[in-house]
Order: C-alpha cells, then sequence, then structure tokens
C-alpha cells in the first residue's frame, strides 16, 4: 500500500513540536515528508532537527530555506565578525550556533583542537545544506505540485530561478500569477500577514489566483502560531498550535 506524502514548513528550532506533528499524522516508513526549509534559528533545537533529519533522510526531505542560507554562509566566512556572520545572528542564528558548539564540546580539547572540530563540523553542515534542492516537483492525484521555501520570480519560468529567488521571494510572489496547471506550496511568509487578520495563523489559499498555498503558521517569530501540515493525497491539514508546547523555549 502506498504511503501518503506531507508537507511542512518553518520548523525554527522547535524539535519537539515537530515530533508531535509526526506522530499527530500517524507518520510512517512508506509515508513521505517534505519540509519547505528553515528548520534552524530562533527556537531551541536546530541541531536535534538536523540530526532527525539525516537518520530519516529516506523518506523526509529537506528543501533549502533563507535560514538555512545564512546559516552555511555564515559557517563558511572564518571571521566572526564578518556581514554574513552578523546578519546570521540578527535573524536568531545565536541559539544554532550555541547548540552546535554544545554538541562539539570543550571536555579535554585544546583551543587548535576546539577550532578542528567546528571547522570539521561546519563542513558537514555546509555540505549538507548545499545537497538540498531549492524546490521540488510532485504530481499526486492527477495535481501538479510546487514545493518552495519562498517562491519564485514571477518573471522567469520556473527551472531559471535561483537559489536566492526560491528562498527569499515574498510580495511579488504571492500577489503574482503563479506556474501554468500547477500548485505551489510554499512558506518563509507567515501566513498571518497573506490573511486579512494578522491573528490568522492558517494555511493560506491564493484567493484570486488560486495557484499558491501558504503554510509558515509564524511557529519561529510569533508566541501565538503554529505549524501547520498538509497531505497532498486530499488537501487535509493538520495544526499543533506553539501555546500547547510552551517548555520549548
Amino acid at each position: 500500500m502506498a504511503g501518503r506524502t506531507y508537507v511542512l514548513s518553518d520548523l525554527h528550532g522547535h524539535f519537539r513540536i515537530f515530533l508531535k506533528m509526526l506522530e499527530k499524522i500517524h507518520f510512517g516508513s512508506e509515508d513521505e515528508l517534505y519540509i519547505l526549509g528553515d528548520c534552524c534559528d530562533r527556537g531551541p533545537s536546530s541541531l536535534e532537527i538536523y540530526r532527525f533529519l539525516w537518520q530519516h533522510r529516506d523518506n523526509i526531505f529537506l528543501l533549502k530555506g533563507n535560514h538555512e542560507l545564512m546559516m552555511r554562509d555564515a559557517l563558511m566566512s572564518e571571521d566572526e565578525k564578518s556581514f554574513q556572520r552578523r546578519m546570521w545572528k540578527d535573524n536568531g542564528g545565536g541559539k544554532t550556533i550555541e547548540s552546535y558548539h554544545d554538541y562539539i564540546g570543550r571536555t579535554d580539547m585544546t583551543e587548535e583542537e576546539f577550532d578542528a572540530a567546528k571547522k570539521n563540523f561546519y563542513r558537514g553542515m555546509v555540505n549538507y545544506v548545499n545537497s538540498c534542492p531549492d524546490f521540488v516537483e510532485r504530481e499526486i492525484g492527477g495535481q501538479k505540485f510546487v514545493l518552495i521555501h519562498a517562491g519564485i520570480n514571477p518573471e522567469k519560468t520556473l527551472y531559471e530561478q535561483t537559489e536566492e529567488e526560491c528562498a527569499w521571494m515574498r510580495e511579488w510572489f504571492y500577489m503574482s500569477p503563479g506556474l501554468k496547471d500547477k500548485l505551489i506550496i510554499f512558506g518563509h511568509t507567515p501566513t498571518c500577514f497573506l490573511h486579512t487578520t494578522q491573528e490568522c495563523f492558517d494555511i493560506w489559499r491564493d484567493p484570486v489566483h488560486h495557484d499558491k498555498i501558504g503554510i509558515d503558521g509564524g511557529l519561529g517569530p510569533f508566541p501565538k502560531g503554529q505549524l501547520n501540515c498538509i497531505c497532498l493525497n486530499d488537501m487535509s491539514v493538520y495544526v499543533i498550535k506553539k501555546a500547547d508546547l510552551p517548555e520549548e523555549e
């Protein structure tokens, strides 16, 4: 029996909420899950998420988000005061780097050994991010889907998009027509900014062009945010509210 295909986005370090969602959807080995980027930063458990994804890479797939790109570029820079390091830190990267250093540990290490361990770990994370796709195309039940973190440049075809456009687009994308005969599912922009009321974090369906669904429930930056998950087989939606697991702060 074929499994089901799920999509969620923007976990931002909330590992326990992620595990709760997997439990809620009864995620099994025959199912597939696509995470539309931004697993790191802001929340407390970014490293635990990445380690879990690596352990389940046969059926859980991560796409690049803008926070993965910021993390990658920061880890590639050896200058602690570089623009890349400061930009990542200003966008919630501080908790992520702390979790990495706690994982590496400094017990019985010299400064030189710790620096070498950091560089080796950073190199692994950079390679992991680079291995993640910018977008994924799927067809399920006759419906063609494009899964992407932020969106597309409306003036380009799908395969002309740059890495940065896939990870950073906002208003120009979601206010324009999308792709013909394809439904784009994206994260990045919390849905409270897409709905007419900023108190709503439920998934957003494009009311004008009917070709996009936004699923970022604001789990990272908003106390009232939530994790949204959508099943592509029947378009059912599952929700876990951040307030239901307050111990993650």
